[in-house]
């Protein structure tokens, strides 16, 4: 009886064991989502960036300033800085962002097109070339990653 018991225990703290070495092994990052694009394959047209401008010069400069260099509590939108907090994220990530947070005195003022048509703006004074269609204002937004330099 105290063999069978021995092995049992055996049996126990190898099994132990394995869960063990399974959870202490890392796992290899997985990106559930794949984004298919960049902001470097022209995702944005001029018009839709003409209309950014005018809604960015209207509700969005007085912070964040007609070059969009940013102000004093108002981060740059456009520069190294800009790139380098952005970068490898979803324009899905920024447009929420902006949804969420922007204007801070009247958060959700902008619609979501309008928001579509600032980040357009924005890419364009970020140097990311246009294209034949306008940038989608749905969950494809999540798909397109924002990239500092290009692929």
């Amino acid at each position: 009886m105290r063999r069978s018991g021995n092995r049992a225990l055996a049996r126990w703290a190898l099994a132990l064991l394995g869960c063990a070495s399974i959870a202490a092994s890392p796992l290899p990052h997985v990106r559930l989502i794949p984004l298919s694009r960049t902001t470097w394959d022209s995702v944005y047209t001029l018009n839709q960036a003409a209309r950014g401008e005018t809604t960015y010069t209207k509700v969005c400069s007085r912070c964040h300033r007609a070059a969009l260099g940013g102000g004093d509590e108002s981060p740059p939108l456009a520069g190294s800085t800009f790139l380098a907090n952005w970068n490898d994220l979803s324009v899905f990530d920024l447009h929420d962002r902006i949804r969420t947070t922007m204007p801070p005195d009247t958060v959700g003022a902008i619609t979501k097109e309008g928001i579509t048509d600032v980040i357009a703006h924005i890419l364009k004074a970020n140097g990311f070339p246009a294209g034949a269609a306008d940038l989608p204002t749905d969950s494809t937004l999540k798909e397109i990653a924002i990239k500092s330099a290009r692929p």
